[in-house]
């Protein structure tokens, strides 16, 4: 194998010595061939690079091929970058990716780890300063890109004045002089600003810790080396670049607490690894190392300071260089097929993690792998997708082959925003192929018609063309609603009733009276629009006067067959809340064997069994009537007084499946595995 290593400066010029030596070492170590190169070597008509390798103690140049992967140390900004990297990119995969500031990681990382963040704001002006400082004792403001620590500065609150210091330099500001200085700072780029409450040694020198961790031959996050970073005497910060020094990670902590230091250096060790992969979320690469700065308060609590892609190593280069050569072989044969059949989840919604688990394990029962990714995360030059894989209990990122299948859970084919995805998996199978929008109920219920014993089940409606026929269907029908034909998640629902000096129309929380003129301008108003449909008002009501419907869901087994994954009523808790599913109202969800032994004691089965003949037929009717391939439905009935089931909605887009992924994972899996 032939490993890159690359900078748009001639590398072996501005890399440390020692670590272009143990990148070599390794790569003999490894049983790879590493050599070195920068922009000015790419070749793009030969498409060839010119490569220097160390042969004994000295130097020798060589046009060779492209390499399987390029370790790209310390990456320039997009904008930095020459065309002849730009090129090289779209041909090999490289390592190394830039990642935000240290405000959007922060915001990133704040949800889920509340504990242990360090209040983090973006410093916009003087008066953002004044009122951090207002709440904080001191601050500390430090650029939000890079490490740029000579720019590094804090500020306190002192009588009338306010102190700033910055390196070894202590001075007194007045307001003015204050306002000149932050002013300066923001001229030279973003900062973001903290509390300042650093972790100081015995000899009062600020020390921070850092983990070091990188992905190894695997793709799996590992550790690589935790150490103190423990200021020069009189500096604000920890920094070995300036004038720092590092010693034993333990013996510093248990100078500095009575605590075990080996438990916090594990719960740090710990945090990274979680912390890294949350970030990873958010990119369509995997970030291949982090340096991630804590500082350990008198009661032993981590506090997380900020993260960074390729720290300082110069102490354990030999370490580094070992997961980095290994890391590299690892993206170059990313994207190589593996011996089991793969499945893949498309989803852009990470509610979708539950069912995905589900799908983990239904994956490994039929003896395939799983894995799950967003639309940005397909990189189809260098053929591979950047996916979530199942690792013990937890989701890990990983470059993974293309797969055999998609389970689309986007549904978005037809979306000019989503086109890329769809274009690059073109020569994969997909679960479904249809168009991901939304059928309107006038096409449905078309569909519906056509069958006669499904027909039964349809409930009176017309499209709202012609203002004189809205009336006379309400007289024909009694109470009746007018809503959108397409999809609008219980919006827009009206439910409209004849009185005897007019209409009432009820919205989801207000009654409108309305005279015969005022209803026929307001119908006619609806009727230009041509998007309408007014349909008879169904009680399907709980014996208290509840309203409610049922979601009947159903997927594609192994078979290709449908198979009812459950019957799900949907109550609304409020009697006057006529439409269910609408956002604002507050709704229960049970299960059908509670509905039915309250409401249907006498003839739960039958009505079970009537129910499971309507959704399967309804299932395979549906599936027949559109032209592409279906694999998942969800089928809105209500049940009035009489028994009977009415058609509200058919769903064929994004199901919910909370509470029943594995019934869901267990059926779309094999079929997915039978469409290869």
């Amino acid at each position: 194998m032939l490993i890159g290593v690359y900078r748009k400066n001639d590398p072996l010029q501005t890399l440390p010595e020692r670590r272009i030596s143990e990148l070599v070492a390794e790569g003999w170590r490894q049983g790879v061939d590493v050599f070195f190169f920068d922009a000015s070597c790419i070749d793009m008509e030969q498409e060839s690079i010119k490569g220097k390798f160390q042969v004994g103690d000295s130097w020798m140049e060589k046009r060779i091929s492209l390499p399987d992967v390029i370790l790209n140390e310390a990456p320039d900004p997009v904008k930095s970058r020459p065309e002849s990297e730009k090129w090289l990119r779209r041909r090999v995969p490289f390592t190394t990716f830039l990642i935000h500031g240290k405000y959007e990681i922060h915001k990133k990382l704040e949800p889920l780890f509340q504990d242990h963040m360090v209040p983090t704001e973006r410093l916009l002006d003087l008066n953002g300063l004044l009122a951090f400082l207002d709440v904080h004792n001191e601050i500390i403001a430090k650029p939000d890109q890079g490490c740029r620590d000579n720019s590094i500065f804090t500020v306190k609150k002192k009588e009338q004045n306010y102190l700033w210091r910055q390196h070894a330099e202590e001075i007194q500001l007045d307001y003015t002089d204050l306002e000149k200085r932050v002013q300066d700072v923001l001229a030279q780029g973003s900062y973001i600003i903290q509390p300042y409450f650093p972790s100081i040694t015995e000899m009062q020198e600020v020390v921070n810790f850092r983990v070091h961790i990188q992905r190894n031959g695997t793709g799996r996050w590992v550790v690589t080396k935790v150490y103190p970073i423990i200021g020069a005497p009189n500096s604000i910060i920890s920094n070995l670049s300036q004038g720092g020094c590092t010693e034993d990670a333990k013996n510093v902590l248990q100078q500095l607490l009575s605590d075990d230091a080996d438990q916090i250096i594990r719960e740090m060790e710990r945090l990274s690894i979680r912390m890294a992969e949350i970030m990873n979320r958010s990119y369509s690469f995997l970030i291949d190392e982090l340096g991630m700065d804590y500082i350990v308060t008198p009661e032993g609590q981590l506090l997380f300071l900020e993260a960074s892609i390729s720290p300082q190593t110069r102490f354990h280069e030999r370490e580094r260089a070992a997961k980095a050569i290994e890391y590299a072989q690892y993206v170059a044969k990313a994207g190589r097929m593996v011996s089991s059949p793969v499945v893949a989840m498309l989803t852009a919604d990470s509610a979708d993690e539950p069912l995905a688990a589900a799908c983990a394990y239904a994956a490994k029962w039929n003896d395939a792998e799983f894995y799950y990714f967003g639309p940005t995360d397909v990189h189809a030059e260098l053929r591979f997708i950047k996916g979530c894989v199942y690792q013990d209990g937890e989701w890990e990122a990983r470059y993974c082959p293309f797969p055999n299948v998609v389970y689309d859970r986007l549904k978005e084919r037809g979306n000019a925003s989503y086109d890329n995805v769809y274009a690059a998996l073109t020569h994969v199978p997909f679960t479904d192929e249809r168009s991901g929008e939304s059928l309107s109920k006038k096409k449905i219920y078309e569909f519906v018609q056509k069958d006669p014993e499904l027909s039964t089940h349809l409930i009176p409606c017309q499209a709202v063309k012609h203002t004189d026929e809205v009336p006379a269907f309400i007289d024909t029908h009694g109470t009746s609603i007018i809503k959108p034909s397409r999809g609008s998640l219980g919006e827009g629902i009206l439910i409209v009733q004849r009185e005897e000096n007019g209409y009432a129309v009820k919205d989801h929380q207000h009654i409108h009276k309305m005279s015969e003129k005022e209803f026929a301008e307001w119908i006619t108003m609806i009727a230009n629009k041509n998007s309408h449909i007014v349909q008879k008002f169904i009680r399907s009501e709980t014996r208290s006067g509840l309203p409610f419907h049922i979601r009947l869901h159903l997927v594609r087994n192994g078979e290709g067959e449908w198979s009812l994954i459950s019957a799900f009523p949907f109550l609304s808790t409020q009697r006057d809340h006529k439409v269910v599913n609408h956002p604002d109202s507050l709704r229960a969800v049970t299960t059908w064997d509670w509905l039915s032994r309250h409401e249907f004691s006498d003839k739960q089965q039958v009505m079970f069994a009537m129910l499971k003949r309507f959704a399967l037929k309804m299932a395979d009717h549906i599936a027949g009537s559109v032209t592409d391939r279906i694999c998942e439905l969800g089928i809105d009935v209500g049940i009035d007084p009489s028994s009977q089931i009415w058609l509200f909605e058919v769903n064929m887009n994004r199901n919910g499946s909370t509470h029943r992924e594995f019934d869901v994972a267990q059926n779309i899996i094999p079929f997915a595995l039978s469409l290869q």
